[in-house]
């Protein structure tokens, strides 16, 4: 079974080796038919589908016009979602309940993660064996440097947050318990620890490669450059939260390794891989994105969507059609000058950490969150903040500075760089304070989050 389990990942590993080097016109036509036959299976397996799409015809839909679906309404109708009747959402709460399942097979053949529920929309999502291996032989054939440091007797340290079934934790378990050859070589340090004592375990482990949410590896990164960090990786790889230019380059000069930025959600595990050229290239063939705006309409490419419609091509057990993700991209208008034929794009941020200002004329002026934390970050002597949103007219920055840095002076150098970026965005208005908070971590997600409104 065992042999049967690594045969199969390795065939899906040189299936997605082989859709690289195919022609663009391959790629959307398998993508295509991919597409067709889980519509067909939603609309045939799931009621909650049947009922969405009743007002359709049965033959070839127009994909764009199929109904766009949302969180909130998929966990509301969670027992309706699934393609399993046996799937229910008191079963799956029961078995989140219990840390010792994380990694488990949920009804004895599925997997389940949550999300961390900072926006306030916790997410249950199921995913099934065919998903799972797809998941698994991304990683392994478009983020490989991990794997080829296993194969050299390396070792991966993954960041995670204990005992919750959070997404990756629960990947994590879900890779560790299903391929036991690689159990000691990818062990999980717990995200929440002290610092210190985070950096004692890493230099006693010594990992070749590190996985991590960038905000906590820029941390061991000045710990590195402090000399009390030792480790020397290969290969840094950043998931859960969006890495900005300059944390990229901090991260690369102090460990003098690659940095390679992993874009996924719970929804799907790997929606696109950085290529190392500025771009995260969408495996699109096992996911769709779509960039829209507002109202649900395309955006071209060079602009930031509102949000953006992801479909999962690969799980079947709670298809995801068209669902409402909440990130904000940006896709490259012009081809990679990696080669790659798989779309480009950056995430801007989520769509939840948008902040609107409001102009002297009533207007709604938007304030990328990017811009903001690349300007705060390449203040000197910042080491680490947070962006508030009080009000229209208001934000409130909580303010960490480096190891022997005026406070107050760095405080008016970054005062005076966002009441020049806020002027030349028409709303010089906004009130600017500083918190007497210190930046703090969800006590719950273990993720640090750069910029927030308040509710």
């Amino acid at each position: 079974m065992a042999y049967k389990s690594v045969r199969r990942l390795f065939s899906t590993v040189w299936e997605l080796r082989r859709n690289e080097k195919r022609s663009l016109a391959e790629i959307t036509a398998r993508q295509q038919e991919r597409i067709e036959k889980l519509v067909q299976f939603a609309r045939e397996h799931s009621p909650l589908y049947r009922r969405l799409y009743s007002h359709l015809h049965t033959g070839r839909d127009d994909f764009s016009r199929l109904p766009i679906v949302t969180k909130p309404e998929l966990m509301e109708h969670f027992d309706e979602w699934a393609t399993d009747p046996e799937v229910s959402r008191a079963s799956v709460e029961e078995f989140l309940v219990d840390p010792l399942r994380i990694g488990q097979r949920y009804l004895g053949r599925y997997a389940v993660w949550t999300t961390s529920g900072i926006t306030g929309r916790r997410g249950v999502f199921v995913h099934d064996d065919d998903a799972q291996v797809v998941y698994i032989a991304m990683l392994i054939a478009r983020t490989s440097k991990h794997m080829r440091s296993l194969l050299r007797g390396g070792r991966v340290a993954a960041l995670v947050i204990p005992g919750s079934h959070f997404t990756f934790t629960a990947f994590l378990g879900v890779i560790r318990r299903r391929y036991p050859i690689v159990a000691d070589a990818i062990w999980p340090f717990s995200a929440l620890s002290p610092l210190s004592e985070l950096v004692q375990e890493l230099n006693a482990f010594r990992p070749a490669s590190l996985i991590g949410y960038p905000t906590l590896i820029r941390l061991l990164a000045q710990e590195r450059v402090a000399g009390r960090l030792t480790i020397e990786p290969e290969l840094v790889t950043t998931e859960g939260e969006w890495l900005s230019p300059t944390t990229r380059t901090l991260i690369e000069a102090a460990f003098h390794c690659t940095v390679r930025e992993t874009y996924g959600a719970s929804e799907f595990l790997v929606i696109a891989s950085d290529c190392g050229h500025g771009w995260c290239h969408v495996n699109s063939d096992w996911v769709v994105l779509e960039p829209v705006d507002r109202s649900y309409l395309p955006v071209p490419p060079a602009q930031a969507s509102h949000t953006v419609l992801l479909t999962n091509l690969a799980n079947r057990v709670q298809p995801l059609i068209r669902y409402d993700l909440g990130d904000s991209v940006m896709v490259s208008p012009d081809p990679c000058p990696c080669g790659s034929l798989f779309p480009a794009l950056r995430v801007e941020g989520r769509r939840d950490n948008m902040l609107y200002a409001q102009a002297a004329d009533g207007r709604m002026v938007p304030l990328l969150p990017l811009a903001l934390i690349s300007l705060l970050e390449e203040t000197p002597a910042v080491s680490r903040f947070q962006i508030i949103q009080v009000d229209p007219v208001a934000l409130r920055i909580r303010l960490e500075t480096e190891a022997g840095a005026d406070r107050i002076h760095t405080w008016e150098e970054l005062h005076r760089r966002l009441r020049g970026y806020l002027a030349v965005q028409g709303v010089p208005s906004v009130k600017i304070e500083l918190d007497s908070a210190e930046p703090q971590r969800d006590p719950v997600s273990g993720k640090f989050r750069q910029v927030w409104v308040n509710p």
